[in-house]
């Protein structure tokens, strides 16, 4: 049976907000990645956010990225190596130690906007970020964009990766995300990301900008928060789980 993780960004804002949605999202899904301060999020939602996510027995993630709340963690910053090694450090340690007083236990790290996308194509960026999280933590699993520099880098390291596909993203012919300032680069409607996410899950492939296909690994979907139609995009996702014989479970550690 195929088998896939479907995981979601949550509460990615700052301040005090209700869980109403966040609560019905957490019924759908297997993992979460919840944001660490920098780009989004403050220590009042990460509590509420592990709190609600290991109550539904979902997987808590890390989900660090830039400290640019401006900009949402999108754009590039000039930070040397050393100064991501420790931004990492902070954040994920903040994300293992807030899980671990609530009862639960750090399941993964997945990296936010452009760190996400800059430590897929630099091998030194994605190197020390790798060595940060093994810091913090050693039996943890890193989400990866699959096929990526920070898959390859991680296995070499020792971690157990999960590579990861995205439902509402285009993808250019070299599996890498196209920008999201690019027009039509992301699909908002969702029986064109559900139409993507079968090829992913199903046939271990996307169609690519240009019209040809690439082979891509898909451990786990990436669902996004923002999307207005996502709770009806995920109840249309377990449908189609369920009449193609997908079991929609989390990614357990080795």
């Amino acid at each position: 049976m195929v088998t896939v993780d479907i995981n979601c960004d949550l509460e990615e804002a700052y301040g005090y907000y209700r869980l109403r949605e966040e609560e019905e999202i957490l019924k759908r899904v297997t993992s979460v990645n919840i944001p660490c301060g920098f780009h989004a999020g403050n220590p009042h939602i990460i509590c509420r956010m592990v709190e609600a996510a290991l109550a539904h027995q979902v997987k808590v993630g890390a989900h660090p990225g830039f400290p640019d709340m401006q900009g949402f963690g999108y754009r590039s910053m000039n930070l040397s190596l050393r100064e991501v090694y420790e931004i990492m450090l902070y954040q994920v340690s903040a994300l293992e130690g807030i899980t671990r007083a609530y009862g639960g236990d750090l399941h993964h790290v997945k990296l936010h906007g452009a760190l996400y996308n800059e430590a897929a194509e630099r091998p030194e960026l994605a190197e020390v970020i790798i060595r940060a999280i093994l810091e913090v933590k050693e039996d943890i699993i890193l989400y990866a964009l699959s096929g990526s520099s920070l898959v390859h880098i991680g296995l070499e390291y020792g971690l157990q990766v999960a590579e990861e596909v995205f439902a509402d993203r285009i993808y250019l012919p070299n599996g890498r995300l196209a920008p999201r300032e690019l027009e039509g680069s992301v699909l908002h409607r969702k029986e064109d990301q559900l139409q993507q996410a079968s090829s992913l899950i199903l046939d271990q492939r996307v169609r690519t900008a240009d019209g040809n296909y690439i082979e891509l690994a898909a451990d786990t979907l990436c669902i996004h928060r923002e999307n207005l139609e996502t709770i009806a995009f995920l109840e249309d996702l377990q449908h189609w789980a369920s009449e193609n014989g997908v079991k929609i479970e989390p990614i357990q550690p080795r």
